[in-house]
């Protein structure tokens, strides 16, 4: 079956369908967080409340800043609760997708293409929209959409370097002004090497 659909999609709605997929697509979490949240402020407002009664309370059994620890366990718990959640949050991401997959990255007169054997990305030149350098590898973005290329993937120093100089000539305008900060040092020190040969 083959089927061709071109649309639009303002802004706005993706905004919207970021919190809507996610409370669809993960409702266990969304509920929890939902429910942390609310016990949190629950706590805190009841501390408030409750501040004089507490405090006497706390002065009657021998514990004299017994108002301000109480607070800080509060913190200290939903701090707790709230590392519990992003661990079960990654658990379900890791649950639905294979991360740990060969990627195999082609570049062509078009763009770089992301393949693994579940998902393809193509990102066109045009639709780059940074490039950064992070300790292990090179990181081309299309948004909020990042794709590392790791520094092991390359022949070598001169593989990783040709790569940078001909994805940063392929940049637009906007792309560059972005990216120049983050190459910038790597760029100059490829214009010094053919020199120095």
């Amino acid at each position: 079956m083959h089927r061709e659909l071109t649309y639009q999609i303002p802004f706005e709605r993706l905004r919207k369908l970021s919190r809507a997929a996610s409370r669809k697509a993960y409702p266990k979490l969304w509920w929890l967080t939902w429910l942390w949240l609310a016990l949190v402020l629950a706590a805190v407002f009841a501390i408030a409340f409750f501040a004089d009664a507490l405090d006497d309370r706390f002065n009657t059994v021998g514990i004299p800043f017994g108002l301000t620890l109480l607070f800080v366990v509060v913190v200290v718990v939903s701090l707790g609760v709230a590392y519990l959640l992003r661990r079960l949050r990654m658990a379900e991401v890791k649950g639905r997708a294979t991360f740990n997959g060969t990627i195999t990255m082609k570049q062509d007169e078009g763009g770089l293409r992301f393949i693994t054997e579940e998902i393809e990305h193509y990102l066109k030149w045009r639709g780059l929209s940074q490039m950064l350098l992070d300790r292990d590898g090179v990181i081309v973005s299309h948004g909020n959409l990042f794709f590392l290329i790791p520094d092991r993937a390359f022949a070598g120093p001169e593989d990783r370097l040709a790569f940078i100089r001909e994805v940063y000539d392929r940049l637009g305008e906007r792309a560059r002004s972005i990216s120049e900060k983050h190459v910038a040092a790597v760029l100059t020190q490829a214009a010094r090497l053919p020199a120095s040969c």
